[in-house]
């Protein structure tokens, strides 16, 4: 786009998706504009997988990269990367859009996605619900919406 500053270093060498998601999470929309330049495709494509119809679809990535943009500053550099994260963010925002609640919604991930057993679920999100009852009411909420 002309007049707009990329965030590419002084060198011209491209910057990491964490370098972007970093500078997101500091408010720098140009940045995010290029993560989301180059994410977009991909989220697009897991959404599509969840989210049969393509209007549902493209409300539910954009409503990804905003819960994108308002967490990055959580971004653990640590984590297995930005493309992931992203990724990750984009599925549990699909799942909810199948009426599932945060929770479960969480718990499906961490089983398919983390492989985490009950036990690592509840520890891991301390919910009040245990684990199975989290992960069973999803599963039947996501096959009365149609097998997401």
């Amino acid at each position: 786009m002309a007049g707009r500053a990329t965030p590419d270093d002084e060198q011209g060498t491209d910057v990491t998706l964490e370098d972007l998601l970093e500078r997101s999470g500091n408010q720098d929309t140009a940045a995010f504009a290029t993560m989301y330049d180059r994410l977009a495709p991909r989220v697009y494509g897991l959404v599509t997988c969840l989210v049969r119809d393509p209007d549902a679809a493209e409300q539910v990535c954009c409503e990804a990269f905003l819960e994108v943009w308002r967490r990055a500053a959580t971004y653990d550099p640590a984590s297995p990367g930005a493309a992931a994260w992203v990724l990750g963010i984009a599925h549990r925002v699909a799942l909810r859009a199948a009426g599932l609640t945060r929770l479960q919604a969480d718990a499906l991930h961490l089983a398919r996605f983390d492989g985490l057993d009950h036990r690592s679920i509840d520890a891991h999100l301390g919910a009040e619900d245990p684990a199975t009852t989290l992960l069973t009411s999803g599963l039947r909420r996501l096959a009365a919406a149609g097998g997401r």
